[in-house]
């Protein structure tokens, strides 16, 4: 895949990057004035950017894409879907979503996803920060990994209140960072109190280009849809997931014990503590 110097664009520029990245195979059929309304930018900012990339102009760089003669992941599976007749409403929407899966899939890097692992692991304490939206996945990695006896704890408030939970976190510690968008302050404030501090980073992120990818320790690509789209989170679950399962094997032992004394609790205090199952009566 096309690979952009980020560190040196502009913040127009690398919202170009990040579209023409993930659809480099949509470029041959675009006009600059295509381009510019898809990121939101002016005409004159996506001509001057083909310069920052190494190109004449976007006739240029429309033959390097050609050369490299790409063809992106949401391409092939679109071509599937073209072929499932009579598909409507909730089944549509099911196989729309798992294009999101097919391009993270295609693009997670196994260095990063091994390295990733390792650091779970291995940390001291997990401290895990995702605004909006991207609680739900901070609340799912919390319980997943507390499963396996982790420590794990959520850094939730931002702001001038993120200080404080910023206080415990020692060099042996992982900080996982959920930056979908764009990088915020406070991403930017933990990123580089990570590096003061002399511990390891994660970022799970929608971003190709971001300057948070030069920041982070390890960074791992999810797809979610374009920046008009409506933000899926199907891909991140999956990444979750999947990390957890491999985080599972690595402290396997840990782990079977906790399920074990998960189920003697159970058992034991059954009764001043039974499930709780919601009666249907017709």
């Amino acid at each position: 895949m096309m690979q952009f110097e980020h560190a040196k664009l502009t913040r127009g520029h690398q919202r170009i990057a990040d579209y023409i990245s993930k659809n480099m195979d949509d470029v041959p059929f675009m006009i600059e004035e295509d381009i510019a309304a898809a990121c939101g930018v002016s005409v004159s900012t996506v001509s001057r950017f083909w310069a920052e990339v190494g190109s004449k102009n976007l006739k240029e760089f429309k033959q390097r894409v050609k050369d490299e003669a790409l063809l992106s992941p949401a391409r092939k599976l679109q071509s599937a879907f073209d072929k499932v007749g009579g598909e409507s409403g909730a089944a549509a929407n099911v196989l729309g979503v798992a294009e999101y899966i097919e391009q993270t899939a295609d693009r997670i890097d196994q260095a990063a996803f091994d390295a990733a692992v390792g650091l779970l692991a291995k940390a001291g304490t997990v401290h895990i920060y995702g605004p909006g939206s991207a609680e739900c996945l901070t609340a799912l990695m919390d319980f997943r990994l507390s499963r396996f006896g982790a420590d794990v704890r959520r850094l939730d408030r931002g702001g001038h209140e993120l200080f404080e939970s910023m206080v415990p976190i020692g060099p042996e510690d992982v900080i996982v960072i959920f930056g979908f968008v764009s990088e915020s302050p406070e991403m930017a404030v933990l990123l580089d109190f990570a590096r003061e501090r002399g511990c390891r980073t994660l970022l799970i992120t929608d971003l190709a280009v971001s300057p948070m990818l030069a920041k982070a320790d390890i960074s791992l690509f999810t797809a979610r849809g374009q920046l008009w789209e409506f933000h899926s989170m199907v891909a991140p679950i999956a990444v979750i997931e999947a990390l957890i399962v491999a985080v599972g094997k690595e402290r396997e032992q840990a782990a079977l014990a906790g399920s074990e004394e998960l189920h003697r609790l159970r058992r034991k205090y059954a009764k001043l503590l039974p499930k709780r199952f919601k009666l249907v009566r017709n």
